[in-house]
């Protein structure tokens, strides 16, 4: 048989067999999918339900979290001292007020505070605010020891739970089981226990909302699954059937006691680690569909097997006939269009076939196809005839290509070898000046070390050259009281001796022997602060160690010590200080940077025909120190503030200066300090030298 019989007879048969095959197995197979149609009908109601189940459920934990939130901001307000009790508990009436006005579904809820969080003289702390009649009354007569909330089941079920730190969430969150109000509405309801945190996360109490599960078991009536179905709504955790439409008496019972609801359990084992999605349980006459929502409750529908089973055969009895009809005249069809459609076919296959001749070494000789009739074969076969003619070209262009690759391989082979060997030779070479590189790098860092050392060496001179200057008054002046007193006491001693000593001679040289005696004695306690002073100054700049220390007064103290150094210019050093801080660091490294800072000034800002001013600012910004160093002078270029922290940079390169004054105080700054150091400074208008540096988290003894 050609391709359009077995084409022909391939169709009908399948058709044949296709369609027999769906009207045998159709009551069966079709039945099977419309059941399953109905059920993916019945799992979007499911779906829809248990999202507004979830919603209902989230929105009321939501707004129990919002209030606790509200609670630890009365806490804060406490803790910072910025209310009183009375304003406190005004504010947490004004709050569960405000906050309950806007919840339909609460019957009431409060804020319960651990003992003596808020004051000492409160051990009970819970107001609280309920619903009755629509109205909401605001009361503290569950603030008493006969009540004790610390002790009631809803407060204790978070403090056995470590408060629900342990959970995932940042919020924890405690839902009791269904309860009914026996205070007043006696309608059915749930109470949610938001925790209050502290900053530490320490539990300081929780908030409550108690929410009426009315509005569930009313949504339970507007969901249709069938005609005849029974939706109901149990808890999971505490196993209580909280909403059913078939047998309302049945709200408030145990699962157990009823024997399809047990069946239920039975069959699916809930618990908290499992997710339950949509499932169905067969019992004898009906189907029990249900589903278990991330809050715990488990939404389920009774509906009877009959509703679903009606549906299921009147389509199935259709789909019957009518896929019978439908087979048959398609069989049909096929049959006479396969006949149309081939005729032309075949024609144009057999004058392709004739266009394709074998020639010597099975080479393939392609001939143009000569086709004459106009019909929808006719561009075919003119796409056709290009096609050869394209082959017929690649063919030649391809054994031209062939044999220029050949000969190329063989260049590509001799340029390879070649091109090994250059990259042999550059490789040695950069091994070489890789080396070389390396030994010049080494060098380089052990000359800016030696650099660095030779700078702080430099610093420790300038100090010691302050200090002689600012000891050498206070001592000349006690050399000339001991010059006095050396003078007088031998006058004294020659005229005693003689015996020639007036009264009044007496007097005078004993005067003149107190004055020096208090001239010399002052001047040395001013020469042993200096050197005290001096002597701290100089351990600090030797050592790195951190310790405590008063910072404006160590600042006081380091511009003592370059006192001399400040007096040969025309400039002058103020500070400005806010308040005394006690601080934590290297003060050695603080030394060093304030020195070199005012050093820098000194040299750099300013010309000698002008005074100018160093002003040194000291301020706390919340957990940071900034230390701010500006002058007056001319300031400098942005091309040279960009390169003020580079090692070597210099500007004053006539007094041969090595550059790494700044470059050191930079290292102090970020490395020693853990701090930030920023330049700012135009032309004519100035430097400042803006230092901030983290408050040590360490305690002070």
């Amino acid at each position: 048989m050609n391709i359009k019989t077995r084409i022909l007879v391939f169709v009908i048969l399948f058709e044949i067999l296709a369609y027999s095959t769906l009207q045998l197995f159709n009551t069966l197979i079709y039945k099977q999918a419309l059941d399953e149609f109905k059920q993916n009908e019945i799992q979007a109601v499911f779906n829809n339900t248990i999202s507004r189940i979830n919603h209902l459920a989230e929105k009321m934990q939501g707004h129990a979290i919002d209030l606790a939130i509200n609670g630890e901001q009365l806490y804060f307000l406490r803790q910072q001292k910025s209310a009183a009790m009375a304003d406190i508990k005004d504010l947490a009436q004004r709050t569960l007020e405000h906050k309950f006005a806007s919840f339909e579904q609460a019957m009431g809820g409060g804020l319960w505070y651990q003992p003596k969080v808020l004051s000492e003289q409160y051990h009970y702390f819970g107001p609280y605010i309920y619903k009755e009649n629509n109205q909401l009354h605001f009361t503290w007569d569950l603030n008493t020891p006969e009540y004790d909330y610390l002790n009631q089941a809803w407060y204790q079920l978070a403090v056995k739970q470590n408060w629900g730190l342990d959970q995932a969430s940042y919020r924890p969150v405690f839902w009791t089981a269904p309860y009914r109000d026996d205070a007043g509405s006696f309608s059915l309801m749930m109470t949610i226990d938001a925790v209050m945190l502290d900053d530490n996360r320490s539990p300081i109490g929780m908030a409550t909302i108690d929410w009426s599960l009315q509005a569930l078991s009313d949504f339970l009536v507007s969901v249709k699954v069938s005609a005849q179905a029974q939706p109901f709504l149990l808890h999971q955790d505490s196993e209580l059937i909280i909403g059913s439409t078939g047998e309302p008496q049945q709200v408030a019972q145990f699962i157990n006691d009823f024997p399809w609801a047990a069946t239920l359990l039975a069959e699916q084992q809930f618990n908290n680690a499992t997710r339950v999605e949509f499932a169905q349980l067969s019992t004898e006459d009906e189907y029990i569909f249900y589903q278990l929502s991330e809050n715990g409750f488990i939404f389920g529908s009774m509906v009877p097997k009959s509703d679903l089973n009606k549906q299921v055969d009147k389509v199935s009895y259709l789909t019957l006939i009518t896929g019978s009809a439908i087979g048959l005249g398609f069989i049909l069809l096929m049959i006479f269009i396969l006949k149309a459609l081939f005729s032309p076919f075949d024609q144009v296959l057999n004058i392709i076939k004739s266009s394709i001749r074998y020639g010597k070494n099975k080479q393939v000789n392609l001939l143009p196809v000569e086709y004459v009739k106009r019909n929808e074969f006719t561009p075919i076969i003119v796409a056709l005839n290009d096609v050869y003619l394209q082959v017929k070209h690649y063919v030649s262009d391809i054994e031209e290509a062939n044999a220029k690759l050949i000969a190329s391989q063989q260049q590509v082979k001799k340029l390879n070898a070649v091109l090994e060997r250059k990259v042999a030779l550059r490789t040695a070479e950069l091994e070489s000046k890789t080396k070389q590189v390396t030994r010049s790098l080494e060098q380089l860092k052990r000359t800016q070390q030696q650099l660095i050392e030779n700078e702080k060496h430099a610093t420790l001179g300038r100090l010691v050259a302050g200090v002689a200057h600012q000891i050498n008054t206070p001592l000349g002046i006690c050399v000339t009281a001991a010059s006095i007193l050396e003078s007088t006491s031998k006058t004294i001693h020659e005229k005693a001796t003689s015996g020639n000593m007036s009264r009044d001679e007496f007097n005078q040289s004993y005067d003149r022997i107190i004055q020096s005696a208090e001239l010399l004695s002052e001047n040395l306690h001013k020469a042993t602060n200096l050197i005290n002073i001096f002597k701290q100054v100089a351990v600090d700049n030797d050592s790195q160690e951190n310790r405590w220390f008063n910072l404006c007064e160590y600042i006081d103290n380091i511009l003592l010590s370059i006192r001399a150094r400040i007096e040969r210019t025309p400039h002058k050093v103020t500070c400005q200080y806010q308040q005394e801080i006690r601080f934590f660091a290297s003060p050695g490294a603080l030394a060093q940077i304030i020195e070199q800072l005012v050093e820098n000034a000194l040299i750099h800002a300013f010309d000698n025909s002008t005074a100018g001013e160093v002003i040194i600012t000291l301020s706390k910004h919340a957990k940071n120190l900034q230390l701010t160093i500006s002058d007056n002078g001319k300031g400098m270029p942005d091309t040279v503030r960009k390169q003020v922290f580079d090692p070597f940079f210099s500007t004053n390169n006539a007094q041969l200066s090595l550059g790494l004054g700044l470059h050191i105080v930079y290292n102090l700054v970020t490395h020693k300090l853990g701090g930030v150091i920023k330049c700012q400074s135009q032309l004519g208008e100035g430097t400042t030298f803006i230092i901030t540096i983290p408050m040590s988290a360490a305690t002070e003894p």
